[in-house]
């Protein structure tokens, strides 16, 4: 098992820092099955994972769960392909802070250069506006070669909003009335 970092470059590559990217005690779920180790109380969202775009399948998933402080998100490779019933096993994972007001994580929806990148996982600014994100705050792809989540440039990344199109306004007051009961006989 590889060493969880997120790696940066500094001025001309002559730099590199590189900081953890997950607290100590969360690095006990890598090569565990991510539905026994996450509840269903803590895990908020699946999605498949292409590690090759042109030949999709379903043995790679991203899942983001959260911590109460933080969201982390998790690679899950499905260790019995082909067979009836599936199990998957968490292999990298990384932490992501806490959004900001106005912020969301896209996950595994994000295309580049009118691509789509399903190893991304993105935070945005939201708005409802728009089909797709451009305001892209930070993102960051699985990395298969190196079993980690690196920093990924956000320059040419959209991301689809799930939820563009779906009216959000509150039902009004009445609908959430219980309805009167139906004279007997009807």
């Amino acid at each position: 098992m590889g060493l969880l970092l997120l790696c940066t470059a500094g001025a001309a590559a002559l730099l590199v820092s590189c900081t953890s990217l997950i607290p100590q005690g969360e690095k006990g779920y890598i090569g565990q099955n991510p539905v026994l180790v996450f509840t269903g109380k803590q895990l908020l969202d699946q999605t498949p994972m292409q590690l090759d775009e042109d030949h999709p399948n379903a043995d790679w998933g991203l899942a983001l769960v959260w911590f109460g402080d933080h969201f982390l998100l998790s690679a899950d490779r499905n260790v019995t392909p082909g067979l009836l019933t599936q199990s998957f096993q968490v292999q990298a994972i990384a932490d992501i802070p806490l959004l900001k007001r106005g912020q969301m994580i896209a996950l595994g929806s994000c295309r580049e250069n009118g691509r789509p990148i399903s190893r991304v996982t993105a935070v945005v600014q939201y708005d409802h506006t728009q089909e797709w994100f451009t305001d892209i705050v930070a993102a960051w792809a699985y990395d298969p070669s190196q079993n980690i989540f690196i920093e990924y440039p956000t320059q040419n990344l959209r991301c689809l909003n799930r939820l563009f199109g779906v009216d959000l306004t509150p039902p009004p007051v009445s609908a959430l009335l219980p309805s009167a009961a139906a004279p007997p006989g009807y």
